[in-house]
């Protein structure tokens, strides 16, 4: 009697042809002109990312988020230092610029954040960028969240700067780094990979060349 069942050899090869006839709708269905629309689009959302919304956020080149920055990230990371500290070396009176140092990121973050937020505008939304940056944003108000409840955990206990940082607020200084450590790579990805609010590169060209002459 004879097998009617087909050999194992020929569903690979049926399920292959499929596969690629799949594919070639897909090809089909992306014509010359939507793929040159997208770039279009593309090139458009690039452009508009590397300029400034408005003049507060500072000039074409040289964006003020990413300096503003600085203050936060540096308050936070010094307030994880020194409540460690007070946790740690014998006096504990590092409880006390802990505080204030957090207190400074926070007042920093926020102002920061606003310059961000202009920035954000900028992006076009459903693209990569847009996500990262959402992402970014979302995870620095996090931080700003921890801080905050840090602080006032931190003045709830009026011998903070005798006994040393209560246990909760640290723990928040820790979470509240590590998760800046997460955002601050997005952000940094949005500028060095995605270039926004950077020079378009026609202008970073010309600082590369040996015949340009300098205008700094």
């Amino acid at each position: 009697m004879e097998n009617d069942v087909p050999e194992e050899s020929e569903q690979p090869e049926e399920q292959s042809e499929q596969a690629a006839g799949r594919a070639a709708a897909i090809a089909e269905a992306s014509s010359p002109e939507q793929t040159e629309q997208s770039a279009e689009q593309a090139e458009r959302s690039m452009r508009a990312a590397h300029r400034p919304s408005m003049a507060a956020a500072g000039p074409y080149g040289h964006p003020i988020h990413p300096m503003l920055v600085t203050i936060p990230i540096g308050a936070f990371v010094a307030t994880l230092a020194f409540d460690i500290a007070s946790v740690t070396i014998e006096g504990r009176a590092y409880g006390r610029p802990a505080v204030w140092l957090s207190l400074l990121g926070i007042v920093g973050g926020l102002v920061a954040s606003l310059f961000g937020l202009v920035d954000y505008r900028r992006l076009t939304k459903g693209t990569r960028a847009h996500a990262v940056a959402t992402r970014h944003m979302i995870l620095m108000d996090v931080v700003l969240v921890c801080f905050v409840v840090g602080f006032f955990v931190r003045r709830a206990d009026s011998d903070y700067y005798l006994y040393g940082t209560p246990k909760i607020a640290l723990a928040l200084s820790v979470v509240g780094v590590g998760i800046m450590l997460i955002g601050g790579w997005l952000g940094g990805k949005l500028a060095y990979s995605y270039g926004s609010r950077v020079a378009d590169e026609s202008d970073q060209i010309k600082a590369h060349s040996l015949s340009a002459p300098s205008t700094d």
